[in-house]
C-alpha cells in the first residue's frame, strides 16, 4: 500500500459527520494594502450574526494579523498543533462574537513537509471542527504553491481589488494564475475603497474585459465597499466595524455580500472536513 492508498485508507476509514452546507471560501488579493484581512474578519462576524457558524484559517504566512484585528493575541498557531502536541483546541481562538481563529503561523509552510504520522495528527484534530458552516481562508497577498493549493479546493474564491491602477495589474497577474492552473476556478471580485456605484462597476467592467480579452474567460462581480474612515478608525480600535459602526455604508455593504453568500446554494464541492483535507493534501502531492 503506498503514501497515498495508506492516507485514504485512514480517512475513509473514519466516522465523519455529514456537512450538507459546508463551504470553503478562499480571500486573496494580488498585492498587499487592500483591505483583504479587514475584510475577512468583518465578513466573518457578518455571517456570525446571521446564524451561520465561521472559522477563520489565517493563512497568510509572516503577515498573520487577523487574531491582532479582533484585539486578540494568539498563543499558539498550527506550527504548535503540528510540532508541539497542541491540541486544535488549544490554538484556536474565539471572538466575542463567537467566530474561530485558527492562526496559520509557520505552520502552513511545514505541511507539505510532513511525515505520514504527522498529516493523520492534522486530519484528527481538524476533524474536530466539524460544527461549521463556513471556513474563510486568509491567504498572503500575491501567490504562492500554499495559496494555490487552498484555491483548488475552494467552493468560491473571492479576490479583493481597489481601483488603483497597481492593484488592478497586480489582481490580473493573480487572476491569470489562478486561471491557468485552474480554469473552472469561481472567482469572485470585491473592489473595495470606492467613492461611489459606478466607480466600483466600472473598476470591474475594466478588470472584466481584460480578463475577457487576454484569458478568454470570466470573472464574476461580488460586490464594494466604500471608502470609509470608520473602516481605518475600528483597525485603531481593533474592532470590527460591522460591531462598532453597524450603520456605516461599509458595513451595509459587508451585510449584502454576507446575504450573498448565505443565498446561494453551495454546490458541495466540500462536504465535510475530510473532503477539504484531503484534497487538499492531494494537491500537495501528498494523496490523489
Amino acid at each position: 500500500m503506498d503514501q497515498a492508498e495508506r492516507l485514504r485508507h485512514i480517512i475513509n476509514s473514519r466516522n465523519y459527520k455529514k456537512q450538507n452546507n459546508f463551504k470553503v471560501i478562499t480571500v486573496t488579493s494580488g498585492k498587499g494594502g487592500v483591505g483583504k484581512s479587514s475584510f475577512v474578519v468583518n465578513l466573518a462576524v457578518a455571517l456570525k450574526l446571521r446564524g451561520i457558524k465561521v472559522a477563520i484559517l489565517d493563512a497568510d504566512i509572516g503577515m498573520a494579523n487577523v487574531d491582532i484585528m479582533y484585539g486578540i493575541k494568539s498563543k499558539y498557531s498550527l506550527y504548535d498543533l503540528i510540532f508541539n502536541n497542541k491540541s486544535i483546541n488549544d490554538i484556536t481562538e474565539i471572538t466575542p462574537e463567537g467566530v474561530k481563529i485558527i492562526p496559520g503561523g509557520s505552520g502552513l509552510k511545514d505541511i507539505v513537509d510532513l511525515n505520514e504520522e504527522q498529516r493523520n495528527r492534522l486530519l484528527e484534530e481538524f476533524e474536530k471542527l466539524d460544527d461549521i458552516d463556513v471556513l474563510i481562508v486568509d491567504t498572503g497577498a500575491g501567490i504562492s504553491n500554499i495559496i494555490l493549493s487552498f484555491i483548488s479546493v475552494s467552493d468560491e474564491v473571492i479576490l479583493i481589488t481597489t481601483p488603483e491602477p497597481t492593484s488592478l495589474t497586480d489582481a490580473y497577474s493573480l487572476i491569470k494564475i489562478i486561471k491557468g492552473r485552474y480554469k473552472d476556478a469561481n472567482i469572485n471580485v470585491v473592489i473595495n475603497k470606492v467613492k461611489n456605484i459606478k466607480e466600483a462597476r466600472e473598476t470591474f467592467d475594466k478588470l472584466n474585459k481584460t480578463v475577457n480579452v487576454f484569458l478568454k474567460t470570466s470573472i464574476n462581480y461580488k460586490g464594494f465597499l466604500f471608502k470609509d474612515e470608520r473602516v481605518t478608525l475600528s483597525i485603531i480600535e481593533q474592532r470590527p466595524y460591522v460591531i462598532a459602526y453597524p450603520k456605516t455604508e461599509a458595513s451595509m455593504c459587508i451585510f449584502k455580500i454576507a446575504s450573498d453568500i448565505i443565498g446561494h446554494k453551495n454546490e458541495n464541492k466540500n462536504t465535510t472536513i475530510k473532503d477539504l483535507f484531503f484534497k487538499l493534501f492531494g494537491r500537495m502531492g501528498l494523496g490523489s
